[in-house]
């Protein structure tokens, strides 16, 4: 069985199991969304659905992937943006916090040597960024990050898209050759397909 087809199934069992242990623990912990006029829920809802898309994501990669320097700078710095998260859903931290936090994160991945070293445009012609390359991946992962953040307010909304996105990503991968980033976004889009049934 190749290994993105593995990281697909363990993330996606993975996460369906697990979920409704976290709903359960944050409504034991008083993790919960409260109504407001911006929001579409009616009554408190659970937060700390992350919680399980992030476990069962490391699980599936931990379980299939190679950990190299890249890799390590990769989980740790998606670590920090889950610890921000689940320290958000508890405190409502500041806008100013979590930018911080999401900063933090992605200068680890810059760190470990993660980078935007290149941008393409359809036409195939390729544009290197040079000194630009770590501005342009601390902007894009933060970028990333926040219009996530943006469209989760209805539920299934930002998994779904997530898990479309990390699919698409996915096939294009395997097209490419890419078998880490079939790997990795197979994960992605497991934990979030898993998650889906049990946040609606």
């Amino acid at each position: 069985m190749p290994n993105y087809i593995l990281a697909f199934l363990i993330a996606l069992i993975v996460a369906y199991i697990i979920t409704p242990g976290v709903i359960s623990l944050a409504i034991k912990m008083g993790a919960m969304d409260a109504p407001d006029p911006r929001k579409v829920h009616k009554k408190p809802i659970p937060r700390l659905g992350g919680v399980g898309i992030y476990l069962a994501f490391m699980i599936a990669v931990l379980f299939t992937v190679d950990i190299t320097q890249e890799m390590l700078g990769l989980l740790i710095g998606g670590t920090v943006i889950a610890v921000v998260g689940i320290v958000d859903d508890f405190k409502n931290l500041p806008a100013k916090v979590k930018l911080l936090g999401q900063i933090i994160a992605a200068c680890i991945l810059v760190a470990f040597d993660i980078r935007i070293d290149f941008i393409s445009d359809p036409f195939g012609d390729f544009y290197y960024l040079e000194y630009l390359a770590v501005p342009a991946t601390v902007f894009w992962i933060v970028g990333l990050t926040n219009t996530v953040n943006l469209i989760d307010g209805l539920d299934g909304l930002a998994a779904g898209v997530s898990m479309i996105a990390a699919a698409t990503i996915l096939l294009v991968a395997l097209q490419q050759g890419f078998v880490l980033v079939a790997v990795l976004t197979a994960a992605l889009a497991g934990s979030a397909m898993g998650f889906l049934p049990l946040q609606f």
